[in-house]
């Protein structure tokens, strides 16, 4: 049995070292199962929200070493300025000069850099087409997934829509909010919601048509609409799933935060976000798909 941080470790390094112009999910898949010898078919979701998280990752690491580098320049010029008293000041002209000359030919190229890996991209650079909603939000019909992550991020931190307690929680305003259907959205559970809006470039098919496709299934495959209470406890914006599909999000949600009476497994002791969407205290397990069911709406 291989460990998920087993995984995310192999993942990252592995990504580390790839051209991500022409790694995919699907390559990133096939290297892990070759490397641990085991079938990751049904973990391609997983696969697909770790890479989101490593592409935020160097988006971040990158914005902070621009950051720095700043700094540092700034520093610079403010000794070389402590320095001169002012005597220099037409050499200083001519260096504000050529620095300016020198940003602006950095800018052009890489802008012309983007613009042809927007031609040529490949692998997790590969332009795809965004869903209505998210192309409101960015400006454009078609983005890369890469610079997807990135733009949101920047969204997010020019309008200081981290919550300062928790950075990694995101305060949705009226755009995010009609994005992801959400008051607010956890940074990773973000990732996995902004999926659904990036759509395959050569699919003529439209989110709304999908989710009629969804909404024509039979039996117990078919999604049905959600709370509002029940959308705002999984966070991911999502107001239709399978009954299957929101049981074992809230199996995995009383796993991961250890709310299972030690004593008795079968017992679970609801933490805030549990009583306020069931109104109890606690619970037994198996009585969990009756709660479940004022949730799911005709």
């Amino acid at each position: 049995m291989v460990l998920d941080s087993e995984l995310i470790a192999r993942l990252w390094e592995f990504l580390g070292e790839s051209d991500l112009n022409t790694t995919t999910t699907a390559i990133v898949r096939r290297r892990l199962e070759e490397d641990f010898g085991i079938d990751l078919t049904d973990r391609k979701k997983f696969i697909r929200e770790q890479v989101d998280l490593y592409l935020q990752n160097q988006f971040e690491n990158a914005e902070e070493q621009q950051q720095q580098q700043q700094n540092e320049d700034d520093q610079t010029a403010k000794i070389k300025s402590e320095e001169t008293d002012g005597s220099d000041s037409d050499d200083e002209e001519e260096e504000h000069e050529r620095a300016k000359n020198k940003k602006a030919t950095s800018k052009k190229r890489s802008k012309g850099v983007n613009s042809e890996g927007k031609r040529r991209g490949g692998g997790f650079n590969k332009v795809s087409r965004l869903s209505p909603q998210l192309r409101e939000l960015l400006g454009v019909p078609e983005m890369a997934r890469t610079e997807v992550v990135k733009q949101m991020w920047v969204y997010i931190r020019e309008k200081n829509l981290q919550d300062p307690v928790n950075k990694k929680n995101i305060i949705c305003d009226e755009p995010l909010h009609a994005l992801f259907g959400v008051e607010s959205i956890d940074m990773f559970q973000m990732n996995k919601a902004l999926s659904k809006h990036i759509l395959p470039l050569d699919s003529d098919e439209d989110p709304d048509e999908a989710k009629g496709k969804e909404k024509r299934q039979k039996g117990f495959l078919a999604p049905l609409q959600l709370s509002d209470a029940l959308v705002k406890f999984l966070g991911t914006g999502e107001n239709e799933l399978t009954r299957a599909v929101v049981i074992k999000r809230m199996w995995d949600y009383i796993k991961e935060n250890n709310l299972q009476d030690p004593a008795d497994k079968r017992k679970v002791i609801c933490d805030e976000k549990l009583k306020e969407l069931f109104e109890v205290e606690t619970f037994h397990g198996f009585t969990v798909t009756k709660l479940l069911a004022a949730h799911f709406l005709k």
